[in-house]
């Protein structure tokens, strides 16, 4: 019992280290990441509870959408790498990786929450 309370808190400390970096290496790239600050604050896109970002606007620019596909793609591939090299699931990353970016969210950004509407921070 002990050995297995150890093992789920190190692994715990583990996907929450690697989440951090997530968001790091995700906010890393200048060029996309002030793309996505303008997509941000124009109320354009949000950050999903599932570590990628979606359009909160309908009618955003296809600029926007384009980003979307950009950075969610890049996440994607930051994410699977995190997960292989450190022997854990995708999902747990990037799970851990939306709570981080969305907690670091300026006010009035956009995010999903767990039931799926788009709130406004």
């Amino acid at each position: 019992m002990i050995f297995s309370d150890h093992g789920l808190t190190r692994r715990r400390l583990m996907v929450w280290s690697l989440a951090a970096t997530a968001f790091l290496a995700v906010d890393a790239a200048p060029a996309v990441a002030q793309s996505l600050d303008d997509a941000r604050a124009a109320g354009y896109v949000g950050e999903r509870p599932d570590g990628y970002i979606g359009l909160v606007d309908g009618n955003a620019p296809s600029w926007a959408s384009q980003l979307v596909d950009t950075v969610n793609a890049e996440r994607r591939t930051r994410y699977q790498d995190l997960a292989a090299s450190n022997g854990t699931t995708v999902e747990a990353v990037q799970v851990v990786a939306a709570q981080k970016i969305i907690d670091r969210l300026p006010a009035g950004s956009y995010y999903m929450d767990a039931g799926g509407a788009w709130v406004q921070k």
